[in-house]
């Protein structure tokens, strides 16, 4: 396997806001749509929502996909996959930029990555125009809390988990003189162990598949920040980022045909895999302020790669006999470059106008290749059809400019982005505007109205438009679509926030209209079930949600959100006969209770209902979680004791249901989690 040695100078997102151990005083700013209020289980903010890992008790040992679970609205599966308001195509940024590494292998790095590590996450269904335009309802960010000279210069984290979990990190921060460094390291082991059954029926008759799976990711994580005060006005900050997930694993594939009600083994696939997934990124800042404090040119240029590397091993066997029949292998290589430039200027002028301008450069380069050999007479032989050899280019130019004034209790804003896009799967360049207007109005000091419409893109990944069928998991055969084009959203929003100082209340409507609506197709071809993404025509959805939060007295705090949808998907350009609709929603809560001054209790929990597909639905599932944290020292040690899914509920079922095919489809992982942590601050 290809392996790499990388040795990253680094560098700082260090303009965030210092994070502080206290609740927040409560600050209304309309020039930015923010207010903020007191801390409830670590959730603040109004636009976007903020969640501080630290404060969050069942998740803060976990991962990444545990922490976003918290968030209104927002669903992680058993996999790691999101859906943030019905949409499954939310955008994930880190320090907001985007990343490979967050793209189709997303869920595999959410459900790894510490939580700890990029310790505060966050939410907006309108995004700021200085952020591309990419996903459907919104932007999920990743950050670190920008560390100051107060705070500790050294943190330690150990961990461990039943099932061979293990975790262990540390965080330096120094502050010498006009410097600012932050170095942050991740170790995470486990043991992980998945099932798999599905049920196909088709012209040809009904199969059954069945895969017990287990495997053992070794994460690590690394990234440093060096920031340097280089005048009064100008902060340069330069950061690295190093991630490496390698694991191995096993998984026995039973194939079995029903005959007369009886199932009748066909094959055993013995699927041996190796796979290492690998991100590094270089990143430079400059922040300028001038002599009127009110204007600033902000620059950023990320570089960041990622590369997939998986080699498979297959044996069949003979269930009558336990003899190897045949043999084979299949090896896969992804590698990704992204390029991201942005420079953004403010300037504001009097009477309370200011103007944002600004440009976006977003340039990918990736390459995938697959090849795999076949066992003849004792020789091994190339499968040319294993071989594909496929390279994507991508060049996206985004211009943007808005204006937004404040008068008294009233705020406007209005903007657009243009873009010049070009790929090379088509060798086409295409122009579009993403105009943006939010209104927004002050009843008092404690509540806020909002009305704002944007638009956004889906675009398909390099993988999604290569044509190549790939075969590496048997449970999830895919192929590529040459034709797939970008998926256009058109997002309304009215919203109101009232917040004081022990109760907050966020209720949203929303409508979300989309052309071309990219979702996953399956079709049956040799007693195979492969899966390609489509453009299935018009979409659109309608939905309602509400947040809130009360804190009675001050060692209590409750909790709720919930969010209900109605999802209607028009698959007739894909040859269905009518729309089809589906009233969706999920609910969730938690309550964080303060037992004495040193010991911390919260459980949570969050159900999701049906969700629509365009050939039938994902079935409902649930988790209840629950975390302790008791503090040691003077609060320099704390120990934390959690468990994620107490009651098993988070099995996945997908049914497919069409006069042609019927699939019953079951995934499932140990995903029941108990971990106990200790963190120390020096």
């Amino acid at each position: 396997m290809k392996r790499t040695l990388l040795i990253l100078p680094v560098l700082a997102w260090l303009s965030l806001p210092a994070f502080s151990q206290e609740p927040v005083d409560k600050t209304v700013s309309l020039q930015s749509i923010e207010i903020q209020g007191k801390r409830f289980g670590g959730l603040t903010g109004g636009d976007v929502k903020r969640l501080q890992v630290d404060y969050n008790l069942s998740g803060v040992t976990g991962t990444t996909a545990d922490v976003f679970r918290q968030l209104p609205s927002v669903v992680t599966d058993i996999e790691g996959g999101i859906t943030f308001r019905g949409s499954s195509h939310p955008g994930l940024l880190i320090n907001g930029v985007p990343y490979g590494l967050m793209e189709e292998y997303s869920g595999d790095m959410l459900i790894q990555l510490p939580a700890l590590f990029f310790n505060r996450v966050s939410m907006t269904a309108t995004p700021s125009i200085e952020l591309v335009p990419d996903g459907d309802a919104g932007v999920l960010n990743l950050s670190s809390t920008a560390y100051t000279d107060k705070d500790s210069p050294l943190i330690v984290t150990l961990g461990a988990g039943f099932q061979e979990r293990y975790n262990a990190g540390a965080i330096l921060n120094l502050h010498p003189g006009k410097f600012h460094i932050v170095g942050k390291y991740n170790y995470r082991r486990e043991y992980r162990k998945r099932s798999f059954s599905k049920s196909t029926t088709n012209k040809a008759g009904t199969t059954v598949m069945n895969n017990n799976a287990s495997a053992r990711p070794d994460v690590h994580l690394a990234d440093l920040s060096v920031g340097y005060d280089l005048t009064a006005n100008d902060l340069i900050t330069v950061y690295g980022l190093y991630s490496l997930m390698d694991y191995s694993r096993y998984g026995k594939i039973h194939n079995n045909k029903l005959v007369d009600g009886n199932l009748q083994p066909v094959m055993f696939r013995h699927r041996y895999n190796d796979q290492r997934q690998e991100a590094y990124a270089a990143e430079a800042r400059w922040s300028h302020t001038f002599r009127n404090p009110e204007n600033r040119l902000d620059v950023t240029f990320n570089y960041n790669n990622f590369t997939y590397d998986e080699d498979n091993a297959y044996k069949n066997e003979k269930p009558e006999t336990g003899a190897i029949i045949a043999e084979d292998n299949y090896f896969v290589n992804q590698d990704k470059n992204n390029y991201y430039l942005s420079a953004i200027y403010r300037t504001a002028f009097a009477n309370d106008l200011n103007l944002h301008v600004g440009y976006i450069g977003r340039f990918k380069d990736e390459t995938y290749l697959a090849e795999g050999n076949k066992l003849a007479n004792g020789n091994w032989e190339p499968d040319m059809q294993k071989l594909n050899d496929f390279g994507f280019k991508r060049r996206t130019n985004l211009l943007l400019a808005s204006l937004d004034k404040s008068w008294d209790a009233f705020y406007a804003e209005v903007g657009v982005q243009a873009e010049m896009n070009w790929q090379n799967t088509d060798d086409a360049t295409r122009t579009h505007f993403y105009p943006r207007v939010k209104l927004a109005y002050e009843t008092d000091k404690t509540g806020e109205f909002a009305l704002s419409y944007t638009q956004r893109a889906i675009r398909p990944y390099g993988v999604d438009l290569n044509p190549f069928v790939d075969r590496s998991d048997a449970t999830y055969i895919k192929k590529g679509n040459p034709d797939l084009k970008d998926e256009f959203i058109h997002s309304f929003e009215l919203s109101y926030l009232y917040s004081n100082n022990h109760f907050r209340l966020s209720p949203s409507l929303y409508y979300r209209n989309k052309r071309n609506r990219i979702m996953d197709i399956a079709t049956s071809s040799d007693n195979e079930t492969i899966w390609q993404k489509e453009n299935i025509g018009h979409s659109q959805t309608l939905g309602f949600e509400l947040s809130g939060t009360w804190q009675p007295i001050r060692i209590l705090s409750i909790g709720l959100s919930g969010d209900i949808f109605r999802d209607e998907i028009d698959g007739r350009t894909i040859g269905y006969d009518e729309k089809k609709s589906l009233v969706c929603g999920d609910i969730k809560g938690n309550i964080n209770i303060a037992i004495t001054p040193t010991t911390e209790l919260q459980l949570d929990g969050f159900y999701i209902s049906d969700q629509l597909t365009p050939q039938g639905k994902i079935k409902h599932r649930s988790s209840v979680n629950a975390g302790i944290s008791q503090y040691f020292m003077y609060r320099k040690l704390r120990a934390n004791l959690s468990i994620n899914n107490i009651f098993n509920g988070l099995k996945e079922t997908t049914i497919v249901d069409t006069p042609d095919l019927q699939i019953t489809q079951v995934r499932n992982r140990d995903a029941q989690v108990t971990w106990l942590t200790l963190t120390y601050n020096l």
